[in-house]
């Protein structure tokens, strides 16, 4: 397989999510990069549409594309394969299949579902997969569960009752450790999406910490429990395994970053998306799919100043923690915009149509 143009500098990115796919139609358009995809799916999927999915509002079709062709039109190579291990000396990565060489190296595989330990919790659904996702749809379809409890009340969990809520006649409940809805957010979103889930039925129940999922229910730190016939989780995440083996300095368990989005000390290896810990100039980048399309945008250019032998631009974060920019729909074709303390309800329609275009045209940017 040819992987590389002699004159052209060899730019191997692994994973073909938000960050990853962006960079690569942002990097096609640069001279002297040649790229290579490395990414086992062979299909870009859109991770914020994964709870309407869920709730039977849109299909599969409406949130993925195929890599193959959006990679042939890119004039990138599409190596379907999981990556394993990178050898920085040598500057080659170990893939299940063999082993690819690389000039200038994108880590962008994203996070995987972190469930804390906590006992059992591999019984829950969860939709932080394409996989998983349809999988729980199809239990929703077909066994029709009475009593639905989602653990986690961040962005994802808070659409997850929604749409559940609008759409079945389960009774859907939304189990949240800390003291308010939405922790990661200003206490006026909290209040804003506690007031609106409360007029969907939905029972909110905050300083409930989960020791245990099993078959039928869930039980609590307070040893108090919940009876449901499911049970899904979207308690957080945690690095890719492959960015938990690399030996390189971490923050949290995050892939620490200097300001033009590489990895600490290592000139050649740039870090996009959740796998890494942005911190510039006192501001923290949230772990969105939007902060990871303006990186990927951002780090394609840079790598095109590589190649001209250019210096490279610092990156300034655009939606950081300490003012986080979310656009949480909450069903019946609403949604809320949320930027730092600022919420914006109305007109709740209207925000709604802006989320749903942004999410659904970054699925066709990369069809064919």
């Amino acid at each position: 397989m040819k992987l590389r143009r002699s004159d052209s500098w060899r730019v191997v990115v692994v994973g073909g999510g938000i960050g990853g796919a962006e960079l690569v139609r942002n990097a096609a358009t640069k001279e002297g990069l040649d790229l290579v995809l490395v990414e086992p799916k062979d299909r870009i999927e859109c991770q914020a549409l994964y709870p309407d999915y869920l709730g039977g509002g849109i299909e599969i079709e409406d949130m993925t594309a195929p890599l193959d062709p959006f990679c042939r039109k890119m004039d990138a190579v599409h190596v379907k394969d999981r990556a394993l291990a990178v050898d920085f000396a040598d500057k080659r990565i170990s893939c299940e299949r063999g082993d690819l060489d690389y000039d200038l190296l994108v880590l962008a595989p994203g996070a995987v579902q972190n469930y804390f330990g906590v006992e059992g919790a591999e019984k829950a659904f969860s939709i932080n997969t394409l996989e998983e996702t349809v999988k729980a749809r199809r239990f929703v379809e077909k066994k029709r569960p009475k009593k639905i409890a989602i653990i986690g009340s961040g962005p994802t969990g808070i659409e997850t009752a929604c749409f559940l809520a609008e759409k079945t006649t389960s009774a859907v409940y939304i189990i949240e450790m800390m003291d308010r809805l939405l922790p990661t957010l200003s206490k006026n979103a909290s209040i804003l999406m506690e007031k609106i889930l409360v007029g969907k039925g939905v029972e909110v129940l905050t300083r409930k910490q989960v020791s245990s999922i099993r078959d039928g229910g869930v039980t609590f730190a307070d040893n108090s429990s919940l009876e449901c016939d499911m049970t899904i989780w979207t308690a957080g995440v945690r690095a890719a395994p492959l960015i938990e083996r690399l030996d390189l300095p971490k923050k949290k368990g995050w892939l620490l970053c200097d300001q033009y989005l590489r990895a600490w000390e290592r000139e050649d290896v740039f870090v996009i998306g959740d796998c890494g810990w942005i911190e510039i100039g006192g501001k923290l980048a949230t772990k969105t799919g939007m902060e990871a399309e303006i990186q990927a945008k951002h780090t394609a250019r840079n790598l095109a100043r590589v190649a001209k032998g250019e210096p490279l631009k610092p990156y300034s974060i655009r939606a950081s923690t300490d003012s986080p920019v979310a656009l949480i729909s909450t069903g019946c074709g609403c949604a809320v915009g949320i930027y730092g303390d600022l919420c914006v309800p109305i007109p709740k329609r209207i925000i709604y149509t802006f989320k749903s275009w942004i999410d659904k045209s970054f699925v066709k940017r990369f069809k064919v």
